[in-house]
């Protein structure tokens, strides 16, 4: 039967190196591809190969000019093409359009990586060669958890593997199956490690095994030491994941060199494992002691993380799973069950249009360690989304591969509603005070000439008619009378901000209001070519200060010529036993719909303030007047038919305290 082959495109290096030596202790053939280019020629040019192992970032730094040539290969040869790549890596293959058979999660064990290999290639050469000539595994180890993680990470790899809970057991079991290659605590009953490989050395038949030593410390030099005198082929610290074990294990299993000559006779191991024993015995007090720190730490932890605003966020990156803190899950609005707890469920809740820029920023982290800080929108258990902000960093491991990544995800939809309403005051402000300043240079340069003319014609001619001067100052009064209501709009506005506007309650009728300031406005409505129509002005006679109902009726009038000349406006007062109300109508270009709601807000305009004039604050203090008497205003529009501003005031006056 063929062979499995398999071609490893990956730039040189030891993670290189360790996947060749895992894939070929399987009996597989492995050819290597520095880049995409070298690859294709290897395609074109080797024998049939069965399975394409590529990295990531290698095909997205040249896929895009080789894509076509890449697919035609594949064709050519019938091989898969299977690609380690984070999620970010995986969208980004899919929209260049790279023929991708599947995918291998990055970071995972290099025993998880076999066996998705294994399960990747063709059912017809998967178990083709190879199994005759797997390695038999002597394993002497006196911790049965840790013999049962030690199965778990060698079972992917196949091996023949021979347990020893003691090194008299591994000894004997040694002489009646040799093995290929040992793993051996160098602290276990009745033969420890260092005697173990002593003995292994000093017999001919077992001499050339190759002897790994284990320790759950890291080995000090002379620890070392003692190894190579005894004539073990390494020392390894163990560790959960155990990569580093393997690694150990499969590069001794190819070497099969001479091996360090050990010191002849018997070594006198005793004192170098009771200093051993004597140092784990520290270590285990300091391991308490940073067990109680770790513990105070957590609470601290615990405390601080309960009292922010922030949500916690822990990604598994071998095994893509993601931890989301209760804090988390509670900004979004879900329940814990509710998130599947992976990377894509993740992504999955981030707005479409930051997808990508979130999917780039994790990938440019965890593959070139480019901080981790991003702004984006998750989407709410109850619809919509929500603004946050998010920081992170990756664990790595020995040989610079992430492992872990954790940060924060902070909500600061509120504090953008707050910075954009800010900005907006800000551009408001700032419009206003350009406004104002227009509107108070309008009067003054007005004033300045009929003063400057004035005073032209009385040094030039001898005599000036009675009726030029009588104009000039008419006209003069007219601009000082508005610079007077500008000043006292801005001073009234500026009172009513901290406070509701000062009342003096009396009875007052409100249709002698209407019909008083009708009288004083019907000049300045004849200049605009409107015709105030009073139509219905009855009297109603309510507690109220009359001063402040002549200022809304002003208001409102000057607002209905401004913005309707050459029209009618009319006016019309209705009462009943409990209120009266006051409605102005005018026939001029009307409000767009979409800016009555904030008609009546501090500066706020309806028309461009190029085409019309005024500084935007009628309406707001006729607002904060009406709200003062405990009464309501409220408007309603067709764009190009005019407006209709409805006033409603409660004859009894403000409610008591409201005042």
């Amino acid at each position: 039967m063929m062979k499995p082959t398999l071609l490893l495109v990956e730039a040189p290096g030891p993670h290189r190196e360790l996947l060749a030596l895992a894939f070929q202790s399987q009996g597989w053939r492995v050819l290597l591809a520095a880049g995409l280019e070298p690859g294709l020629r290897a395609l074109r040019e080797s024998p049939p190969v069965h399975l394409v192992l590529a990295a990531a970032a290698g095909l997205l730094s040249s896929a895009g000019g080789h894509l076509g040539a890449l697919h035609e290969a594949l064709g050519v040869s019938g091989a898969a093409l299977w690609v380690e790549a984070l999620p970010a890596e995986q969208e980004a293959l899919r929209r260049l359009g790279v023929p991708v058979t599947g995918f291998l999660a990055a970071g995972r064990s290099l025993g998880a990586r076999v066996e998705a290999v294994r399960q990747a290639l063709p059912p017809a050469v998967r178990d083709a060669e190879g199994g005759a000539s797997l390695l038999r595994v002597l394993v002497a180890e006196d911790d049965p958890v840790y013999r049962k993680l030690l199965r778990l990470a060698l079972g992917p790899f196949h091996f023949e593997l021979l347990e020893a809970e003691d090194g008299l057991s591994a000894l004997e079991l040694a002489r009646r199956r040799r093995p290929d290659i040992v793993l051996a605590d160098v602290l276990m009953p009745r033969l420890d490690g260092f005697r173990l490989c002593l003995a292994l050395r000093q017999d001919p038949k077992l001499a050339r095994v190759p002897v790994i030593l284990t320790h759950s410390t890291a080995p000090d030099e002379l620890d070392l030491r003692m190894a190579a005198n005894v004539g073990a082929n390494g020392f390894v610290q163990r560790s959960q994941g155990d990569d580093a074990l393997v690694a150990a294990l499969l590069r001794e299993a190819r070497e099969q060199g001479p091996l360090p000559a050990p010191v002849p006779g018997e070594l006198s191991t005793e004192a170098h494992l009771y200093g051993m024993v004597r140092q784990l015995e520290r270590r285990v007090g300091l391991l308490e002691q940073a067990e109680r720190t770790a513990r105070e730490s957590e609470e601290r932890y615990r405390l601080v993380v309960s009292g922010s605003y922030d949500g916690v966020w822990d990604w598994d990156v071998r095994n893509q799973r993601m931890y989301w803190s209760p804090r988390l899950l509670e900004m979004l609005g879900m329940k814990p069950e509710a998130f599947p707890g992976t990377s894509e469920a993740f992504l999955a809740r981030v707005h479409p249009e930051d997808r990508d820029e979130v999917s780039s920023a994790l990938a440019r982290h965890l593959e070139q360690g480019t901080p981790y800080d991003v702004s984006f929108r998750l989407k709410h258990e109850a619809g919509g989304y929500r603004s946050c902000v998010s920081r992170g960093r990756a664990i790595r491991d020995a040989q610079g591969r992430p492992v872990r990544m954790a940060g924060i995800i902070g909500d600061v939809t509120e504090q953008l509603r707050l910075y954009r309403e800010a900005r907006e005051a800000v551009r408001v402000r700032d419009e206003f005070l350009a406004v104002a300043a227009h509107e108070l240079r309008t009067p003054l340069a007005a004033l300045r000439l009929r003063v400057q003319g004035t005073a032209a014609a009385l040094k030039h001619e001898r005599q000036v008619a009675p009726e030029r001067l009588e104009r000039a100052l008419v006209a003069a009064d007219r601009q000082v009378q508005r610079l007077v209501d500008l000043v006292e709009g801005l001073l009234d506005v500026s009172q009513m901000q901290g406070h509701s506007p000062r009342l003096n309650l009396e009875d007052v009728d409100l249709g002698q209001v209407v019909r008083d300031v009708v009288v004083r406005s019907e000049e300045m409505a004849a200049r605009a070519g409107c015709l105030l129509v009073v139509r219905d002005v009855a009297s109603a006679v309510g507690h109220w200060d009359a001063l402040r109902l002549g200022q809304v009726v002003t208001h409102l009038l000057v607002n209905a010529v401004k913005f309707g000349p050459g029209k009618p406006v009319e006016l019309e007062v209705q009462s009943d036993a409990d209120t009266a109300s006051l409605v102005v109508r005018d026939h001029g270009i009307g409000i767009a719909p979409d800016r009555v709601d904030g008609l009546f807000r501090r500066f706020e305009r309806a028309v461009p303030t190029r085409n019309y004039g005024g500084l935007g604050l009628g309406l707001y203090r006729l607002h904060r007047i009406v709200e003062a008497h405990g009464g309501d205003v409220a408007v309603t529009s067709i764009p190009g038919q005019g407006a209709t501003f409805r006033v409603r005031l409660p004859r009894a006056g403000p409610p008591v305290g409201h005042a």
